[in-house]
């Protein structure tokens, strides 16, 4: 069971989930971090606070070009990751498609999923358009996957004082700010209270306020505003203002998302897509989970109904929308899976894809 709707609520929640029924998991998600005691007396097994995650993770978006949304790369064998990368603005990938980026002739790497403008595709379409804020889901070995981040990465990036600025100072923008200085990556605050830690003072929808913390040097912005309305209308003056400027933004609600893309966002994560994967990640973890990103469970699994199939006859794609990603057999690690890849008896295959195609796969081919 878990609980997101406010602090005292989901308090009283968790007390009346503990009366009737004290052997079920509960996870409590609270906004401050400082009230987890407080569930944890109520009973809960465990207290998620994803405010300070969303803000690291959108940190992350300047920091590196190589990071996963939930944790590091995901190790799947000696030498052998799965990464998220983000195409950043003034990539020279920007404008083509995965089939004529070159990046598997390049980098030696495999696209094996995308997210476009928020949307994730598996296996993704080659005629796909690589736009700004796409985000790539690869498969490559380590020398690999810095080859790719070279090509990700602008060609003009780097950081500077006033090269990135902060939008909101709350607890999302304090975390952003933290994971900044930690980073060495100089930064402007701004927010609309003065307070310590703030550059400048005004409305983030207001031009002058914007021009006052540089938003014509700005290589990046990151929208860390609790409401989303204000958070489109500042993205649509800070695209006007500056057009090869990135936009990062926070996006309260999930529905807000794609009208921040509309807006001129080139990447947005919603609060609500963190609580959900944190407590997903949390009430189905058991143990064959390999890791997880923002929005995919990779899973590692024996499935004898499809021994003696190959991947194309089992149909696992269409069936359930998820991936073979690699397979591992007697101790070796096959990464170049197809569609004529044939699975053998004992074989474990290293599965991507959605909860809810995970969940499809595991009930199609139990």
């Amino acid at each position: 069971l878990g609980a997101d709707v406010s602090g005292e609520v989901d308090a009283c929640i968790v007390l009346s989930a503990r009366g009737v029924a004290g052997d079920i998991p509960v996870v409590g998600v609270v906004e401050d971090p400082d009230r987890r005691a407080y569930h944890r007396l109520a009973g809960a097994d465990t207290v998620l606070s994803p405010r300070p995650l969303l803000g690291r993770s959108l940190a992350s978006r300047v920091t590196t070009s190589v990071a996963a949304d939930l944790g590091d790369m995901i190790e799947i064998g000696d030498d052998f990751e799965i990464a998220e990368l983000p195409v950043h603005r003034g990539s020279r990938l920007v404008g083509t498609t995965l089939a004529d980026s070159g990046l598997r002739e390049q980098a030696g790497v495999n696209v094996i999923g995308a997210w476009f403008r928020g949307e994730f595709e598996t296996p993704p379409d080659p005629s796909a358009t690589i736009t700004n804020g796409t985000v790539l889901l690869v498969t490559g070995r380590e020398e690999q996957l810095s080859e790719l981040r070279a090509l990700t990465r602008s060609s003009v990036r780097w950081f500077g004082p006033g090269r990135t600025i902060v939008v909101g100072y709350g607890q999302v923008g304090r975390s952003i700010a933290d994971a900044l200085s930690e980073a060495g990556a100089e930064h402007t605050v701004v927010d609309q209270v003065d307070a310590e830690g703030v550059d400048v003072v005004g409305d983030a929808t207001d031009p002058e306020t914007l021009e006052a913390a540089g938003i014509h040097d700005a290589r990046s912005v990151i929208l860390a505003l609790p409401d989303d309305t204000t958070a489109e209308f500042a993205t649509l003056v800070i695209r006007d203002l500056s057009a090869g400027t990135e936009i990062i933004a926070r996006a309260e609600e999930v529905r807000s998302v794609q009208k921040m893309y509309r807006a001129g966002a080139d990447y947005v994560l919603s609060l609500a897509a963190v609580s959900g994967r944190m407590s997903a990640s949390r009430l189905l973890g058991d143990g064959d989970a390999v890791a997880s990103t923002q929005y995919v469970d990779v899973v590692r699994r024996r499935v004898p109904a499809l021994e003696g199939m190959t991947v194309a006859d089992a149909a696992i794609g269409e069936r359930t929308g998820c991936t073979v990603v690699v397979i591992e057999r007697d101790g070796r690690m096959l990464t170049d899976v197809g569609p004529n890849t044939t699975i053998e008896v004992g074989d474990e295959l290293v599965v991507l894809g959605t909860d809810e195609g995970i969940s499809t796969f595991e009930r199609t081919f139990e």
